[in-house]
């Protein structure tokens, strides 16, 4: 799955809101006098909207759900019993009718109630409805010249296969679309505006006439932390017997798990910074949150604005490769160590969710600790009713491994 989407930046430095104007920190005092006159003169005095560094900070942690009354308790445990039907989501296919119920069960309130806020975005989990905007930023030519001719022009069908059924998926841990995996893949989340009036929708120009729009509203790209774990490393998806917990930042070091970072935007919103707001948020979740041992970006030779939008993150170059297209691209990559003495340089390094024990479905670390156990073991625990009867219904899932088989 992962080479079929390769989707990572690649924007025209021409068109990308990260040009060195735009986000450098000034000079000499003569340039910043110049730069002023220039602001009184046109539009571009409208800069309020640029985002300062390191505005972003690891939230409150979410209190848990209020105690069941006796009734739902009586309601739960007669789903939640031995025998109960099993189900596996489709690799292909689940965002049709038949898989939407399915998708439904597995697919919890806890898991979508991931998100990053930044000054004007929103990052939310992806949903079944952002269709027709995956297919106005994936159909349109702007954009796929900038995507290293990975797929070319796909078609409705393929686009909600191979991209959209990702973005999805990658909103369930316990349901990986990689085989063999060690722990949860990938963080894909949707870009949206806070306020869709702090955005300019600018003119179409070239853009597709279906592809264009109107409002900065609803589904305007994706940006995502995609995890690799190197094949001798440990696994960090729940076992069985053991109450699952955050992996701490030590154990990320140890087995040297980096994260990658893809994303891409609509032509129409290019130019305001956008990207390069939630780019910035993206880096420090990965660092500051998951506790990533490094994180790399890949832009393509003369793409200006990515590699721009690497550096002013700190990130440097790494080295040169070809992808199997033969197309150079620009690896650049930032240490744990780095991003903290950078960005956090008044304190060390803090991990403040690992070691935590964390929902085993959802691993929504910026929950409450679980406090919802299976009645049959005392490992199995989950932060709501609907993520423990995921793991219950999911085939090979707890109702397989639970110790109720072991003593029936």
């Amino acid at each position: 799955m992962k080479e079929v989407d390769g989707s990572r930046i690649n924007i025209p430095s021409d068109v990308e809101g990260d040009s060195p104007d735009e986000v450098a920190d000034g000079g000499a005092e003569g340039s910043k006098s110049k730069k002023k006159k220039k602001k009184k003169k046109g539009p571009k005095a409208k800069k309020a909207n640029v985002v300062k560094p390191n505005q972003g900070k690891i939230p409150d942690e979410i209190p848990p759900p209020p105690p069941e009354s006796p009734d739902e308790t009586a309601r739960w445990e007669k789903e939640l019993v031995k025998g109960a039907k099993t189900h596996n989501l489709p690799a292909w296919g689940l965002l049709e009718d038949r898989a939407k119920p399915i998708l439904n069960i597995f697919r919890t309130p806890s898991c979508k109630r991931l998100e990053l806020i930044t000054p004007r975005l929103r990052l939310r989990q992806c949903e079944v409805s952002d269709l027709t905007g995956v297919r106005r930023i994936k159909t349109e030519p702007i954009v796929q010249k900038t995507q290293l001719d990975r797929y070319g022009s796909p078609g409705i069908s393929e686009i909600k296969d191979s991209f959209l059924t990702r973005y999805i998926r990658s909103s369930i841990p316990r349901v990986s679309n990689i085989p063999n995996s060690k722990g949860r893949d990938e963080y894909i989340f949707a870009i949206t505006a806070l306020d869709p009036s702090m955005l300019k929708v600018q003119d179409p120009g070239q853009v597709r006439i279906s592809n264009r729009i109107s409002t900065a509203e609803g589904y305007l790209g994706n940006i995502a932390l995609s995890l690799t774990y190197p094949t001798s490393s440990s696994s960090f998806s729940p076992t069985k017997g053991r109450v699952y917990t955050q992996p701490t930042f030590e154990q990320m070091h140890q087995n040297k798990v980096e994260g990658k970072l893809f994303y891409e935007i609509h032509p129409q919103l290019w130019g305001q910074g956008i990207m390069s707001e939630a780019f910035e948020e993206v880096l420090r979740f990965g660092m500051e949150e998951v506790g990533c041992d490094s994180i790399a970006s890949d832009p393509t030779t003369g793409n200006e604005a990515s590699i721009h939008l690497c550096v002013k993150n700190g990130l440097s170059f790494s080295h040169e490769t070809n992808n199997s297209y033969n197309k150079p691209q620009l690896f650049h990559r930032i240490t744990k160590e780095e991003w903290w003495k950078r960005n956090r340089p008044d304190k060390g390094i803090e991990d403040r969710w690992g070691g935590k024990e964390v929902c085993r479905w959802c691993m929504n670390f910026r929950l409450a600790p679980p406090t919802i156990s299976c009645k049959y073991c005392s490992w199995a625990k989950y932060c709501s009713r609907e993520c423990q009867r995921a793991d219950w219904v999911r085939t090979g899932g707890h109702q397989a491994e639970c110790d109720v088989n072991e003593t029936s």
